[in-house]
């Protein structure tokens, strides 16, 4: 595998790493967001059941009528509006308002508007709070906030509970698009952040990518690869160099290449004298033990100080091996 597609593999592996990352962080955020909702309006439900099972106790005693009953429950409820966060009092027969801040939708029917999959918002209600094991049910749903005159919807997430001494369906709900805007705000950043990292990375491993390239010559298995074809003996190999480049690995390959090749072109060339002087001297010994005069002797001995000297050289030829 190249070296540009290793880093190739490390980048786009560090980049998936911090998308998981970032995603299962901002993923956990949001959640926990909305779990922290749930608990609160789970704590405002335990209040409002709590005040309304007071009353209907009192009810129950005798010591106030029914409606004295439910109109303080309803005056406890509705002292504790805060803001666009109040309670409700839906009916759980029929769409109609038994209590309301807003004092024109009392008593009523108010479906609530239309909701994704066709179901009203007092609907949708019922059906939880019908699949509900105890008495309560959470439900997301649009629409709009009050005094908003844009008529824009936004998310809201409401609790709902059963009295059913009284036919009574309380509510209460927190507008959670903070939470959507929170995590879009947080998934902008972590996306810069993570932009940062990779770029940096991607600089930093790409930089070494050059460092290593520019130290070997090439990519790691051509500089092995000649390496090995060299070891074998295969000195014709082709080894490409970069412009300029002298210094790198496949350079001194290259270096090493010529050199061996110049050892070896030398050493043949020495072979072939010397074989050659071995033949000539081979025939001046014979023609000194023929005719034994000086003059064969003479050329006997300018052979043997021939073939001395081509020895010597041959020999310093082979000795460069060892260096």
């Amino acid at each position: 595998m190249l070296l540009k597609t290793r880093v190739l593999i490390i980048t786009a592996a560090s980049l998936a790493s911090l998308v998981i990352m970032g995603a299962f962080g901002l993923y956990t955020m949001r959640q926990s967001m909305y779990e922290e909702r749930h608990a609160q309006l789970n704590q405002l439900l335990d209040f409002a059941d709590s005040q309304i099972r007071y009353f209907y106790s009192l009810e129950a005693s005798g010591k106030l009528s029914r409606q004295e009953a439910q109109e303080r429950a309803k005056e406890a409820l509705g002292s504790q509006k805060q803001g666009n966060n109040y309670y409700f009092i839906r009916s759980l027969t029929d769409d109609t308002f038994i209590y309301h801040p807003i004092a024109s939708r009392i008593n009523k029917a108010d479906d609530g508007g239309i909701q994704t999959g066709g179901r009203t918002t007092a609907q949708i209600n019922r059906d939880e709070l019908a699949k509900s094991t105890n008495n309560k049910a959470f439900v997301l749903i649009n629409t709009a906030k009050p005094g908003d005159q844009t008529k824009a919807l936004y998310p809201k997430l409401n609790g709902l509970l059963k009295f059913e001494p009284w036919g009574w369906m309380p509510g209460t709900g927190f507008f959670v698009d903070d939470i959507e805007s929170e995590f879009k705000k947080k998934a902008a950043i972590f996306l810069l952040v993570a932009g940062v990292l990779v770029t940096a990375l991607a600089v930093l491993v790409f930089r070494m990518r050059a460092d290593i390239l520019h130290q070997l010559g090439g990519e790691p298995q051509d500089a092995a690869e000649s390496m090995r074809r060299i070891a074998r003996g295969d000195l014709n190999i082709n080894i490409s160099l970069q412009e300029g480049d002298s210094t790198s690995l496949m350079a001194s390959l290259k270096q090493m290449q010529l050199k061996l090749n110049n050892i070896t072109s030398t050493i043949q060339e020495n072979s072939t004298a010397l074989s050659t002087q071995v033949d000539q001297f081979e025939r001046a010994a014979k023609t000194y033990t023929e005719e034994k005069s000086e003059e064969a002797f003479s050329e006997l001995l300018r052979s043997v100080n021939k073939l001395g000297r081509i020895s010597d050289i041959l020999g310093k030829s082979i000795s460069r091996f060892r260096l």
